[in-house]
């Protein structure tokens, strides 16, 4: 099986993923292999949880099956215990209909929120022998590592902000064939984060726009100077920034959520059959096969760190613009607009900041029947 994990750390109210995935480069002589079909698309959410011991080590905890979902737990805050069996499943559905319709996973997706940072140390250490000192270094967080997320208790706010980035990872680990860019894939977990509270138990309402943390620190970005182009954006990973230190870390991140905002909304929506088209080939698998064979992805270098690390121009020209100088700029203009002044009331609204409020965003094209 192949390895993929993603890692997310969260400092006071602003989570950090540090992601990572390896696939092997294909050969150009040759075509890639390609992986079992997608799931079809079947609603498995349980009316009522199936809910069984389960302990790790001598920790006695529950494992709490609803439906979509497999939540391997030692929590003791009984809020966040009982609001999560609604948040993933109701996080489920927006990662599968939120940019264009997605295909269910063939299972439940397994979650392990512990109740304490030395459960989930404890757990690392087994999982990850090899790695878990990194972890362990990285502060309050989470990671994903094949489909499975790994959590624990950080607080009310920070834990259902984690699981609905790390969520993102597990499902994307599950049913896409082939895997998004790391710059994309990390951008979209951002975006799957926005999401407002409701009274009484009642589901959340996720709203990517509504996502305070990015917009803020994308705003000191600006405003500090910090800002990146683009064509440097898409050279790097998460750990490449992180070397540099935790400002340019939650920066890059910040800036992987407004590119997929970007991607979504800006010069007129134009780009934004270019990411339906990309989701749409990391299910069915058609990504290396369609970079090998772009006449505008770049050179063979390029299309071989497009499809081995995930990183590079070769997918942005070929699903976006193969102009890079021309999309960096437009890039750039949309991010000045978004953090103009007055515009964090939209964001805690939930509200685009760069549509009018008559306006809104084109419609995503039905997807081929799955």
């Amino acid at each position: 099986m192949r390895t993929r994990h993603s890692l997310l750390l969260s400092c006071a109210a602003i989570a950090v993923v540090l992601g990572c995935s390896t696939v092997s480069t294909p050969e150009p002589e040759s075509a890639p292999k390609q992986a079992a079909p997608a799931a079809v698309s079947v609603d498995t959410r349980r009316a009522e949880p199936v809910i069984e011991a389960w302990k790790f080590g001598e920790k006695p905890g529950e494992c709490i099956d609803v439906g979509t979902h497999r939540i391997h737990s030692t929590l003791r805050d009984p809020l966040i215990r009982e609001r999560m069996q609604i948040f993933l499943p109701t996080a489920l559905d927006h990662y599968r209909s939120a940019i264009i319709p997605l295909p269910a996973a063939d299972g439940p997706i397994d979650v392990y929120l512990f109740g304490t940072r030395s459960d989930w140390i404890a757990y690392t250490r087994e999982r990850l022998p090899e790695e878990a000192s990194m972890y362990e270094r990285l502060g309050r967080g989470g990671y994903t590592i094949e489909g499975d997320a790994v959590l624990y208790d950080i607080g009310r706010w920070d834990t259902f902000t984690i699981a609905a980035h790390e969520g993102w990872h597990a499902y994307t680990q599950r049913v896409f064939r082939h895997p998004l860019p790391v710059w994309l894939e990390e951008g979209i977990a951002c975006y799957m984060e926005g999401v407002r509270g409701n009274a009484n138990g009642a589901p959340p309402t996720f709203m990517p726009w509504r996502n305070f943390e990015r917009f803020g620190e994308l705003r000191d970005v600006v405003s500090r100077e910090r800002f990146v182009s683009l064509a440097e954006l898409i050279e790097g990973t998460p750990q490449d920034y992180l070397r540099d230190g935790r400002n340019t870390l939650l920066g890059y991140y910040a800036q992987t959520w407004a590119l997929v905002h970007f991607f979504m909304e800006g010069e007129g929506g134009r780009y934004r059959a270019g990411l339906e088209r990309l989701l749409d080939d990391a299910v069915e698998g058609r990504i290396s096969s369609t970079i090998w064979a772009s006449s505008r992805a770049g050179n063979r270098n390029e299309r071989r760190m497009a499809i081995g690390r995930q990183v590079g121009p070769a997918v942005l020209r070929e699903y976006f613009n193969e102009d890079i100088a021309a999309i960096s700029a437009q890039y750039e203009a949309f991010v000045k607009a978004l953090v103009r002044r007055g515009n964090g009331e939209r964001i805690w609204r939930g509200e685009s900041p760069v549509l009018s409020p008559q306006a809104s965003p084109a419609p995503a094209a039905p997807a081929p029947a799955r």
